[in-house]
């Protein structure tokens, strides 16, 4: 999966040998356990990454980030887009099939 094949209709999921834990109101971590590589999240990092279950879209994401950190649609989608591609290009996301 590449940074181009990510779209809102997609369903984006954390890769299931990702170990994620969240560390107070501060930020997170996501360790991709086969590679050992270690990835710190911000707070926006640790909400978006907190949805990726599978289930949401990348419009819904946004929705959440909109609300939680009061910014704009256009910036939050701004930087879903950015943390999904370097997540995918580092391996952190799962194949997901699409609708």
């Amino acid at each position: 999966m590449t940074a181009d094949t990510i779209s809102s209709p997609h369903l984006p999921r954390r890769h299931p040998d990702c170990a994620y834990k969240a560390i107070g109101d501060d930020g997170g971590l996501v360790v991709l356990s086969g590679r050992g590589e270690v990835k710190v999240l911000n707070p926006v990092g640790v909400k978006i990454y907190s949805l990726l279950d599978g289930k949401r879209t990348i419009d819904e994401i946004v929705a959440a980030v909109t609300d939680e950190f009061e910014v704009s649609e256009s910036s939050a989608r701004r930087d879903v887009d950015a943390f999904l591609g370097e997540l995918a290009v580092h391996g952190m996301l799962a194949e997901t099939a699409r609708d």
